[in-house]
């Protein structure tokens, strides 16, 4: 041990002469003064004496009679143990692992069932390895999907997923999962699972038909059953899919095949710009910026809220209780939309067999958009529609509640006509975190999803396939947090799995 530290101070007094490394002789320096040569602080210390002008000589009556003892000692051990500590501390190594004008990395993560390809990991299905072994058939837990672009907008439909990116290049959606009916663009390496389903397991680029494909950008994707919805910020929106009932916007061509159809539709008759688009399970809806709505498809439900059951195959503006307000946002999976006005007001039409829009009708069918008076809830921010279930959220952060299904408070609670509150403190706000709150809520075909103000995501309901991230598969009957290594920013909720969008917390 002694010549290790003794040999630790010669690398630091390379410089001095032969005469003034003899006085680091350790059985000279360390009995006389005391000094615990664990650090390289000391070490320095022992070094800047020697080096001193008038301080170069030794100290003992062995080599010669230069420097007293009493010197050394107003050089070195005046320092106390708290003090030695605290220059010891300062004198450890320091990583900085994140620089100051580091910017916070775009994650995605996805969970769920995997054999349909949807989650677009191709080693869920085929492991890699020379032994044979089965494909992972759930993923229950958030699985970082690894990307070369910045993804920007996520959407899932029935088995299928669309992903985009605002970037200015030439591809900007990719789809993955199902393609039977070429809802994620028309591809020739389609492969057929068990079943005889035609699916891609990893993304592919789909092919949208932008005129200026550089000044061009995607701001949002929706997927349905079978058909999906592509909207840019200057070129408007356009389609691709099934469409059986005319929820691509076109008109319907008998007998048409929709396996590998290359059809991209660019949609007309929408008056003013388009600032989102919606896919119910088997109709679109159309937001614009003036606040107005258009529909079209499958009606039998009154879910293009047009006044009228039978499908439409144009977008058509919707009138009802909708008509003069300004909407800010519209939400729908299956074939229940529910619209939230600039005031706060929600509005609802489409299918209500379970007791969805029972606070206005006792019908199971409503046709056009009427006004849902749930005089308890406060302004509604955000609200969201399942197959058999509805959420929203209020300005306070809340969160309620309403129809048929695992609604969130527990297995008592499987029906409600009323919007009920979850308990916000499900959500993680307490008296001492006072400050959280919930910003917008999610709906897949029978479960949900919620964000917070800090980012957290929860989620409640079916989880018969690991979609709720959670870890297992068992159904959970109140919010429960998902362990996502980000701050998650947006969701997307399948029919049995799930994308989120995140930002790295530094």
């Amino acid at each position: 041990m002694m010549v290790s530290l003794q040999q630790q101070m010669l690398r630091y007094l390379s410089p001095l002469s032969k005469h003034a490394k003899q006085v680091l002789d350790v059985h000279h320096i360390l009995p006389t003064y005391r000094l615990r040569v664990h650090s390289t602080r000391n070490v320095q210390t022992l070094a800047a004496v020697l080096q001193n002008e008038n301080k170069t000589r030794c100290h003992c009556q062995k080599h010669c009679q230069g420097l007293k003892v009493k010197e050394w000692r107003s050089n070195v051990r005046h320092y106390s143990e708290a003090t030695r500590r605290e220059r010891d501390a300062q004198d450890m190594d320091t990583y900085q692992y994140v620089g100051k004008r580091r910017t916070r990395q775009s994650r995605v993560y996805v969970w769920g069932y995997t054999y349909t390809g949807a989650l677009g990991v191709k080693e869920f299905i085929f492991p890699k390895g020379k032994q044979k072994r089965p494909g992972r058939r759930y993923q229950s837990v958030p699985y970082t999907f690894h990307w070369d672009h910045k993804i920007t907008s996520v959407a899932c439909g029935y088995g299928f997923t669309l992903m985009a990116s605002n970037t200015q290049q030439s591809t900007k959606v990719w789809g993955t999962g199902v393609n039977t009916d070429s809802q994620i663009g028309c591809h020739p390496k389609v492969k057929l699972n068990a079943d005889g389903i035609q699916y891609i397991y990893t993304p592919y680029a789909v092919d949208v038909p932008l005129v200026r494909s550089r000044d061009t950008r995607v701001i949002q994707v929706a997927c349905g059953r079978a058909h999906s919805l592509i909207l840019t910020d200057k070129e408007g929106a356009f389609s691709l899919g099934n469409n059986s009932h005319g929820q691509c916007g076109r008109p319907v061509i008998e007998n048409e095949s929709y396996s590998k159809n290359p059809v991209v539709y660019k949609i007309k008759g929408i008056e003013g710009t388009v600032k989102q688009v919606v896919c119910g399970q088997d109709h679109s809806l159309f937001l614009t910026e003036e606040g107005t709505v258009y529909g079209c498809g499958w009606g039998a439900d009154g879910q293009t809220g047009l006044g009228h059951y039978d499908s439409c195959s144009t977008p058509t503006l919707l009138a009802g209780d909708i008509q003069g307000e300004k909407i800010t946002s519209i939400t729908a999976f299956a074939d229940c939309c529910l619209a939230v006005s600039e005031k706060g007001d929600l509005f609802g039409w489409g299918n209500s067999e379970y007791n969805q829009l029972a606070v206005v009708t006792d019908e199971t069918q409503v046709y056009e958009p009427r006004h849902l008076p749930f005089t308890s809830v406060g302004k509604v921010v955000s609200a969201a529609s399942g197959g058999s279930t509805c959420a929203l959220v209020n300005d306070a952060g809340d969160v309620f509640v309403w129809g048929y299904g695992i609604l969130g408070k527990g297995p008592k609670l499987a029906e409600s006509k009323e919007p009920q509150c979850i308990p916000s403190i499900l959500f993680g706000r307490t008296d001492s975190n006072k400050d959280i709150s919930v910003t917008k809520v999610f709906c897949g075909l029978h479960h949900f999803a919620a964000i917070t103000n800090k980012g957290d995501l929860y989620t409640w309901g079916v989880n018969g396939t690991g979609h709720l991230g959670n870890g297992s598969l068992q159904d959970q009957y109140f919010p429960l947090k998902v362990s996502v290594p980000a701050e998650v920013t947006d969701v997307a909720c399948g029919v049995d799995h799930m994308v989120a969008l995140a930002k790295t917390f530094i």
